[in-house]
């Protein structure tokens, strides 16, 4: 299977999940009130930027932790690998823009405006995620500096993806135990990366 195709196939995979996810909120909206996983029809965009937000998350710890397992330098000298995580990063990409369609659609339904003052880091983050594929196919030649801004920018997702999944657990989610085991694997993998490119 050439590299064209499965990256097509990835792309599929990914909108089919995200389709799943509103069939899966719009269905919630519909059950009685009195079941644990109602939520109203006004919610139902809501849920559907969470969700999406945590498959982003995992596509994030995906990625860094093949680079943790096979450092950057493999990865950018080894096609197979280029590959793989050159896919993983346009999926993310996708499913984040999948992302913000829900959130803009939910801040819609309940009459609210981004303030963009505040989200300055949010959305400095979303324009990284959305351009790093760009960046990753034009920039193959893997030096100390292409090195130095793959990494932060992975860094500076994660933390933002921290943030998002601390928030949750403090004040939305009936659940929390998923965001508590998404903040101590995505730290856990960090230390891994690290630990991989000192020791």
């Amino acid at each position: 299977m050439s590299t064209e195709i499965k990256m097509l196939y990835f792309i599929a995979v990914i909108i089919c999940l995200e389709v799943l996810i509103y069939l899966w909120s719009a269905w919630t909206a519909s059950l009685k009130k009195d079941n644990y996983f109602a939520i109203s029809h006004q919610l139902i965009f809501e849920k559907c930027a969470r969700n999406s937000g945590r498959v982003s998350a995992i596509l994030n710890l995906v990625i860094v932790l093949m680079i943790g397992i096979f450092g950057l330098k493999r990865i950018y000298f080894e096609k197979v690998n280029f590959d793989i995580f050159f896919n993983l990063v346009t999926i993310l990409a996708i499913n984040h823009l999948i992302h913000f369609f829900y959130i803009s659609q939910n801040f819609k339904r309940k009459s609210l405006k981004i303030k963009l003052a505040q989200e300055k880091r949010g959305i400095f983050t979303y324009i990284c995620i959305t351009l790093f594929p760009i960046f990753i196919w034009y920039f193959k030649n893997l030096n100390t500096v292409l090195y130095a801004c793959i990494i932060l920018h992975l860094l500076n997702v994660s933390y933002v993806f921290l943030l998002a999944l601390k928030t949750k657990i403090r004040y939305k989610s009936k659940i929390t135990i998923h965001n508590r085991f998404g903040i101590i694997a995505t730290i856990v993998a960090w230390i891994f990366v690290v630990y991989r490119v000192f020791v």
